[in-house]
C-alpha cells in the first residue's frame, strides 16, 4: 500500500507539467517537474522495478510509475522537437551573409545530466547611482579580453517590488567566460518608486558602463538588455524607447509587453499573483487612473523603425505570465519588419530556466548564445 501511494503521490507531481496552476508552490514544484524530472525519475523506477507486477496492488503501483517517468521525460523530449529547428530559424530571423552560422547544439541529452562546468568569473560590485541613502549597484562580470567587448545588460526578476541581480547568476559567468562582459542591475522598487523610475535606472546604468567603458573593458558602442519577467518589461521598454544605436538587441524571458493588455486579461486564470495590484502600485493606480504609465511602460506601444532585434522566450504553462503576451509582440515586431524570434516552450512554466542544464535552461542557453553572436556582432572584435 505504501508503493502504491508513492507511485500516485509522484504521479501526482509530474502531471503538473500538463496544467497552468492556481496556487504558488504548486507553481514552484512545476519548476522542479519541468526542469528536473530527468533526475527524479529515479524514483518512480525504483518503485516499479521493487514492484514488477507481483500482486494487484504492485501491478498498479507499477505501470502508475512507469505512466510517471514517462510524463518526467516529456519537457526533455519537447525540447529535442523545439531544438531541432532552432537553427533555421535563427538563420531566418537574424541571419545575414555577413555573419557566421548558428553554433552548438541547442538540446543535448548527455548535458542533463553530465554538463560542462561554468567557469566562475569574479564579479565586482559597483554603484552606478544614489538616490538620498539608496545606492542602485550592479554585479560586474569582467571577461579575461585585450579588447573591449559588449556588454550585456541584465535587469531582475521580483513583480518589480523585488529581487536581485544575485538571480540566475550561472548564465552571467556563462556570458562573461565566452568573452561579453555582463552587468546585472538593481532597481528601485514599487510601489515606494512608480514608473518611470525603473527606466529611469536602466538608462542611468547604461550612461555609467559607456561612461567608464574604458576603465572597465566595454565596447560603449555594443550593448544587449537581457530581462527576465518584470525586468523582461524593463529591458523592453528602454530598449524600444531608447533610440540608442549602442542598444544592438533586446532579450526577454517570461515577460509582459502590454501593460494594458495585462490589466485586462487576467489571463491564464486564476491569477495568482493578483496581477492588478502588482500593476496599480507599480503604474501609479488603476488602468484608468495611470493610463499614462500604462501606456508608456508597455513595450508594445513603442516598436518603431528604430527598435532592436528581440528574442523571446516563453513558457505555454506559464501561471503568471501569459504566453499571449510575447506572442502578441513577436507579431507586430513582425508586421513592423525588425528582427526578432519567439520561442514557445510547450512544457515550459515561469522560470523555466532556473536550471541551467534542464530543458529550458538548454534552450535558453542556446538562444541567448547565437542571439547574441548573430546581434553584438561578437565575432567581429
Amino acid at each position: 500500500m505504501i508503493l502504491l501511494l508513492l507511485s500516485l503521490f509522484l504521479f501526482s507531481c509530474s502531471i503538473l507539467v500538463f496544467f497552468h496552476l492556481s496556487i504558488v508552490l504548486l507553481w514552484k514544484i512545476s519548476i522542479v517537474t519541468t526542469e528536473f524530472g530527468h533526475w527524479f525519475f529515479i524514483l518512480p523506477l525504483a518503485v516499479a522495478l521493487y514492484c514488477r507486477f507481483q500482486n494487484p496492488l504492485y501491478v498498479t503501483a507499477t505501470a502508475v510509475s512507469l505512466l510517471t517517468i514517462a510524463i518526467l521525460f516529456f519537457p526533455s523530449f519537447s525540447a529535442m522537437s523545439v531544438a531541432l529547428s532552432l537553427p533555421q530559424r535563427f538563420k531566418e530571423s537574424f541571419g545575414n551573409s555577413k555573419q557566421q552560422g548558428v553554433s552548438a547544439s541547442a538540446f543535448e541529452w548527455k548535458r542533463l545530466w553530465f554538463s560542462s562546468e561554468i567557469q566562475t568569473i569574479q564579479k565586482e560590485k559597483i554603484v552606478y547611482a544614489l538616490h538620498g541613502r539608496e545606492e542602485l549597484y550592479l554585479n560586474f562580470f569582467r571577461p579575461q579580453s585585450e579588447k573591449p567587448t559588449p556588454c550585456i545588460i541584465v535587469i531582475h526578476t521580483g513583480g518589480w517590488d523585488s529581487g536581485s541581480p544575485e538571480e540566475f547568476e550561472t548564465m552571467n559567468h556563462s556570458l562573461a567566460s565566452q568573452g561579453y562582459t555582463v552587468a546585472a542591475i538593481s532597481y528601485r522598487f514599487a510601489p515606494k518608486w512608480k514608473w518611470p523610475a525603473q527606466k529611469e535606472d536602466a538608462l542611468a546604468a547604461l550612461a555609467y558602463l559607456k561612461h567608464h567603458s574604458r576603465e572597465l573593458g566595454v565596447d560603449s558602442s555594443r550593448f544587449v538588455l537581457f530581462g527576465r519577467s518584470a525586468g523582461g518589461q524593463i529591458a523592453e521598454a528602454v530598449a524600444y524607447t531608447a533610440n540608442d544605436p549602442s542598444i544592438r538587441g533586446c532579450i526577454a524571458f517570461y515577460a509582459p509587453a502590454d501593460l494594458n493588455f495585462a490589466y485586462e486579461h487576467l489571463s491564464p486564470e486564476p491569477d495568482i499573483l493578483d496581477s492588478r495590484a502588482l500593476l496599480e502600485n507599480y503604474l501609479g493606480g488603476s488602468q484608468k487612473k495611470a493610463h499614462t504609465n500604462y501606456d508608456d511602460a508597455s513595450p508594445y506601444n513603442h516598436i518603431s523603425s528604430s527598435t532592436p532585434p528581440t528574442l523571446l522566450i516563453h513558457g505555454a504553462k506559464d501561471p503568471l505570465t501569459w504566453y499571449r503576451q510575447s506572442e502578441r509582440l513577436a507579431i507586430k515586431l513582425t508586421e513592423h519588419s525588425i528582427p526578432n524570434l519567439y520561442i514557445e516552450l510547450p512544457w515550459g512554466t515561469h522560470a523555466f530556466d532556473f536550471s541551467f542544464n534542464g530543458p529550458g535552461g538548454q534552450i535558453s542557453r542556446f538562444a541567448v548564445e547565437n542571439f547574441l553572436k548573430m546581434n553584438a556582432n561578437h565575432n567581429s572584435l
